[in-house]
C-alpha cells in the first residue's frame, strides 16, 4: 500500500489570485459554497498517476513507466528499474516548473539479463531528462495527459483503467464471518483500486494484489504487506481478522447495495453514506499537510458562510466562484505572515500563533471521498477534517 504525502507547491507571498484555466466563472451566492463534486479534478488536475505511453516516438508502455502527482506539489517517477526519484512540480495554468533536489541516481534493476537491466536503467534516465525539462501540459480529456518539454519534446500519458470498476473504490466492513465488526476510533474500511486491495481500521493498514480469474471469482494473489504500529490486543485482533478474510476471499457478488466476499470466514461490505460537501464548518489539520511545513501548534480553521477563522485568531473574508477562493486578510498581528518565501524543500512554521491563512493563503477548495477538506494553498494541498470525524488511517 503506498502512503502518499500532501505536499507544497507556490510562493507564499502573492495573494491568492491564480485562475483556473477552462473553467466557467459563476459566482456563488453567499451562504451556497458546496463542491458538486468536481473541485477536486479542477484544483489539482495533474494530480494522481499516469501511465507514460510514449515519449516522442519512443514506446514507454514497455517499461511500464508511470509519473505520479501527489497532492499537487510533488512528484514521483519510474520507467522499468528502481522508479522513485522524488522531485516537486508547481503548476500555474497549462505551464509547469519542475525542481529536483537531488540528483538522479539509477538503482539496481530487478531484470535478470544484464541487456535488460541496461535498457531500464536507460529508460529511467530518459523519462528523469524529460521531466527535468518540461514546461507546459494540456488534457484533451480526464483520462489523456500531453506534457511538453522546453526543447519541443513531447510525452502522451494515460490514467491507468480501472479493470473493476463495479468494486471499485471504498467499502465499509459490516461484519466479518456473520459478526459485526465493531470499531472505535474509525470504522473499518477496505478499499479496491487497479488491481490492489486493502483494508484499514483503528490500527494498522494492509494491502495486497487481487486478481478477478471469472465473473464472481477472486483471488488475493500477493502476500498481504502491512504497517507495523503497535496496537493493543483488542486492535490487533482486528487488523488479524481483516487480513485472514482478505486473504481466503474467493469469490463475491454484489447484492442489494452490499458486496458480498465469501470463502473462510466471509465478509460484508457498503457503500458509505455521502458526505457532508459544504465548506462551512469547523476543521482541523489531519493526515498529510503542507510538505516543508512544521507544526508550532493546532491547525484550525472555523468557517462560516462569509469568514474564516484560523489557529492565530486571524479573520479573513472569502468568496467562492465555484471551487475557487477569494480571501481578505483583516489587519492586525493575528494576521502576520512570518515565513521566508516559499522554497522547494525548505522548512516553515505554522500552526498555533502562526496564522495558517497569512501563511498558506488559500485559494481554491475542494473535498475528497471519505469528506476531508482539500484546501489548495500557496504551499500545495492542506488537508483539513472536520471536528468530531473520525481521525484518518496512520495519524
Amino acid at each position: 500500500m503506498l502512503f502518499l504525502a500532501a505536499v507544497a507547491t507556490a510562493s507564499a507571498c502573492c495573494a491568492p489570485v491564480e485562475k483556473l484555466t477552462g473553467e466557467s466563472r459563476t459566482r456563488e451566492p453567499i451562504g451556497i459554497a458546496t463542491d458538486d463534486g468536481s473541485f477536486l479534478k479542477r484544483i489539482d488536475p495533474l494530480g494522481g498517476q499516469w501511465r507514460v505511453e510514449r515519449i516522442d516516438g519512443d514506446d514507454f508502455t514497455v517499461h511500464k513507466a508511470w509519473v505520479d502527482f501527489s497532492a499537487g506539489g510533488f512528484l514521483n517517477h519510474g520507467a522499468g528499474c528502481s522508479g522513485g526519484y522524488p522531485a516537486f512540480y508547481r503548476s500555474s495554468g497549462e505551464r509547469i516548473t519542475i525542481t529536483r533536489l537531488e540528483p538522479i541516481r539509477i538503482g539496481k534493476c530487478s531484470a535478470a539479463e544484464a541487456v535488460a537491466r541496461a535498457d531500464a536503467a536507460a529508460s529511467e534516465r530518459r523519462l528523469a531528462s524529460f521531466l527535468d525539462q518540461v514546461a507546459a501540459w494540456t488534457k484533451s480529456d480526464d483520462q489523456t495527459l500531453i506534457l511538453s518539454a522546453r526543447d519541443g519534446t513531447r510525452a502522451l500519458l494515460k490514467r491507468p483503467v480501472e479493470p473493476n470498476p463495479e468494486l471499485a473504490g471504498r467499502w465499509l466492513i459490516e461484519s466479518i464471518g456473520g459478526r459485526p465488526l465493531v470499531t472505535e476510533r474509525r470504522p473499518a474500511t477496505l478499499m479496491i483500486s487497479r488491481g490492489s486491495i486493502g483494508a484499514s481500521a483503528d490500527c494498522n493498514g494492509m494491502g495486497s494484489s487481487f486478481t478477478i480469474p471469472s465473473p464472481g471469482r477472486l483471488a488475493v494473489t500477493g502476500p498481504i504487506i502491512s504497517t507495523a504500529m503497535g496496537c493493543l490486543a483488542e486492535d490487533a485482533a482486528e487488523d488479524a481478522l481483516m487480513a485472514q478474510a482478505m486473504r481466503s476471499a474467493t469469490a463475491y457478488q454484489l447484492l442489494r447495495g452490499r458486496l458480498i466476499l465469501t470463502g473462510g470466514p466471509g465478509m460484508i461490505l457498503r457503500r458509505p453514506a455521502p458526505t457532508n460537501q459544504q465548506l462551512a464548518g469547523d476543521y482541523e489539520a489531519c493526515g498529510n499537510t503542507l510538505l516543508g511545513a512544521y507544526h508550532e501548534g493546532p491547525i484550525t480553521l472555523a468557517i462560516d458562510n462569509r469568514t474564516m477563522r484560523d489557529n492565530a485568531g486571524c479573520i479573513a473574508t472569502y468568496e467562492a466562484d465555484g471551487p475557487q477562493l477569494t480571501l481578505r486578510l483583516g489587519e492586525g498581528a493575528a494576521c502576520a505572515n512570518p515565513a521566508p518565501p516559499y522554497q522547494p524543500g525548505r522548512p516553515t512554521g505554522i500552526g498555533g500563533k502562526i496564522s495558517t491563512l497569512a501563511v498558506a493563503q488559500p485559494d481554491g477548495f475542494a473535498f475528497d471521498e471519505q469528506g476531508r477538506l482539500i484546501l489548495r494553498t500557496s504551499r500545495g494541498l492542506l488537508n483539513m477534517c472536520r471536528k468530531g470525524t473520525p481521525p484518518p488511517v496512520g495519524s
